[in-house]
């Protein structure tokens, strides 16, 4: 953390809440550059947007439900994990074809744990029926293990800001490859209300000139200011009181959604489930191939 301790001495007035990740600084280096990070003044201007922008996602995941157990000892024993899977099979599944567990689950393993923690993404197929009284879910997914709930969420936290960096140089790219573009197509600010006068959608906004080091920091300054544009949790389904409205089913409705990065709709809570059961579930699929992208 030497880097980003330089930083904080900058700015010794700020006390940071970043997580102790080298990936958001390698991540913020990338994408800035050396030059724009180098400024004396770039501590100062960044971290109040860095601190906003983690009490942001720490809300919103602090809002998403668990831990469930949803080890394969529990399919017949716990409702909500029964209707969230189809099928027994389906659990081992979704351990052994999500892409981003090999290497946090081999290090679990490594370090003698015995549970492991992390988000479960599931999704409802294209093809179901709205208002169908027992809904399927499918594309079972796990992300950001560790090896307690804490770390779990602190990892997702991580996949957030990193994620929110990273979009920000996929914008810049685009500009770089096209050199130029119209001042309607360029949104420097990440707004999705841009207005843009009549009189400017026309203009042309050049890249030697818009990717300059100031220009840049601020750029990352306004990203960093709207993380809801980019990870945001909606509320789940609100059923009207009554009959079976304390069902598994009802329960999985009221599951928040998850919308971010990924283009689509993810049902959301954190779970654990023994990290034996996961290394089994990884050596018994030929592919890891599930993800959900934040």
């Amino acid at each position: 953390m030497g880097f980003f301790n330089s930083l904080l001495k900058q700015t010794p007035a700020v006390t940071c809440v970043l997580p102790d990740s080298h990936a958001v600084i390698r991540q913020i280096i990338s994408v800035l550059g050396f030059d724009v990070v180098a400024a004396k003044d770039y501590g100062s201007r960044l971290v109040p947007a860095i601190n906003a922008a983690v009490e942001y996602f720490d809300a919103q995941i602090a809002a998403i439900p668990g831990p469930f157990d949803i080890s394969a000892a529990q399919y017949t024993h716990h409702p909500l994990v029964h209707a969230l899977f189809p099928t027994r099979q389906d659990i081992a599944h979704a351990l052994g074809r999500s892409r981003d567990i090999k290497q946090p689950l081999a290090f679990l393993a490594g370090a003698d744990q015995k549970e492991a923690f992390a988000l479960l993404g599931a999704r409802r197929p294209p093809d179901h029926a709205a208002g169908a009284a027992a809904p399927a879910y499918c594309d079972h997914t796990v992300r950001t293990l560790a090896a307690n709930e804490t770390g779990a969420r602190q990892g997702l936290r991580t996949a957030a800001l990193t994620g929110l960096v990273g979009s920000f140089g996929e914008h810049l790219d685009k500009l770089r490859k096209n050199d130029k573009l119209t001042r309607g197509e360029w949104n420097m600010e990440n707004r999705k209300d841009l207005a843009v006068a009549e009189g400017d959608r026309g203009k042309l906004v050049v890249a030697g000139e818009e990717l300059q080091p100031d220009n840049l920091l601020q750029g990352l300054i306004a990203w960093l200011q709207r993380p809801a544009e980019h990870l945001q949790l909606r509320a789940g389904e609100q059923r009207t009181a009554g009959a079976g409205t304390a069902d598994a089913t009802h329960q999985i409705d009221l599951l928040p959604h998850l919308l971010c990065r990924d283009s689509r709709l993810w049902l959301v809570c954190m779970v654990r489930f023994p990290v034996a059961e996961g290394v089994a579930a990884i050596q018994n699929e030929p592919r890891q191939d599930r993800y959900i992208r934040i």
